[in-house]
């Protein structure tokens, strides 16, 4: 008998230990919440330009000030953008064609419109802003035939140092990923031709050429490598005039949301439309005090974003610097 009770007491207990280990293993586990506290610097002045990865921090600090314009590589793509947040001004000449190329003359200038890169919009660049419907593209047309795109306008650009040139973004070939481009100084001398093959450099989204040194610039990491950036750029007030502003830019696989008025412990991301513009982040996330002469971060307000790996991440600023050292700190929360 004892021997059976031994046996019976021995079976229970295993299949509880049993039953418990199934009741374990069917337990779903949450993932981790990390949180991290971290910070940027741009520098004095905002020299730099921080790409950040949510997953990895930092991936590459650039000096912003070292290419006037950039051609998005992709070949399906028409946007070239300017660095607007150096200075950089690009004007449509109004007086002519392509026609017109040796007798540019920039008188009434002052009055010519500027033209900046939206800033909601990486496919939309300063080259872009007089675009129509399809075929028309701002700077070229689209040639139903080869598929290229044929430059139908004329520019001055002001550059990052504060002087002039004419150009003329000749065409992109677009199956070869090429573009063509003449540009001179107003004068007609030191003029060059540039065939700017980009087919090479998809890894990126964009690549930089400088007006003033007559080369190619890699100022940008590969795009897969980071969600947000920290930067100057061009952004609108709200009556339609441009504002130079410091803040942050989506990569263009990045959406966010914005929450406000909440408390920062809060969570419920999934409430709203995620927003998939190029500033969804932007620059009021601050205010500049007049009285002390500092930033105040804008209080109650959360973003939440979610990259490219499709996590998605809290965000919420905790501190700004401004011009003296360009630190930005920050919290974020997986």
């Amino acid at each position: 008998m004892r021997n059976f009770f031994t046996i019976v007491s021995f079976s229970f207990l295993l299949l509880s230990v049993l039953s418990c280990k199934k009741e374990e293993q069917s337990v779903e586990i949450p993932p981790p919440v990390i949180n991290k506290s971290d910070s940027i610097s741009m520098s004095s002045g905002y020299v730099n330009e921080v790409y950040y990865s949510f997953a990895n921090g930092i991936v590459q600090t650039s000096p912003r000030a070292t290419w006037d314009i950039a051609f998005r590589t992709s070949k399906r793509s028409s946007s070239i953008l300017i660095n607007d947040g150096s200075g950089v001004a690009l004007f449509t000449y109004p007086k002519s064609d392509t026609n017109g190329w040796a007798t540019i003359d920039t008188n009434g200038l002052s009055s010519w419109k500027p033209m900046y890169n939206d800033p909601d919009n990486w496919e939309n660049g300063a080259f872009s802003r007089n675009a129509k419907d399809h075929p028309d593209y701002g700077w070229a047309i689209y040639n139903d035939a080869t598929h290229n795109l044929i430059g139908d306008s004329l520019f001055v650009i002001r550059l990052r140092d504060g002087s002039f040139k004419k150009l003329w973004m000749i065409k992109k070939l677009s199956s070869l990923d090429i573009y063509v481009f003449r540009y001179a100084n107003l004068d007609g001398s030191g003029m060059q031709n540039v065939s700017e093959d980009v087919s090479s450099l998809t890894a990126t989204d964009f690549s930089g050429y400088s007006l003033q040194t007559n080369s190619r610039v890699a100022f940008e990491p590969v795009k897969a490598g980071w969600d947000i950036l920290f930067t100057k750029y061009m952004s609108v007030q709200s009556d339609g005039s441009p504002y130079l502003v410091t803040g942050v830019l989506s990569n263009d696989s990045v959406i966010a949301r914005k929450f406000y008025p909440v408390a920062l412990n809060y969570k419920n991301y999934a409430i709203g439309v995620w927003d998939s513009t190029r500033s969804a982040i932007g620059w009021n996330w601050k205010t500049f005090d007049m009285n002390t002469y500092t930033y105040k971060i804008a209080d109650s307000t959360v973003y939440f974003i979610k990259p490219l790996n499709g996590d998605v991440y809290k965000l919420y600023f905790t501190a700004f610097s401004g011009t003296a050292t360009g630190i930005v700190k920050f919290n974020i929360e997986k």
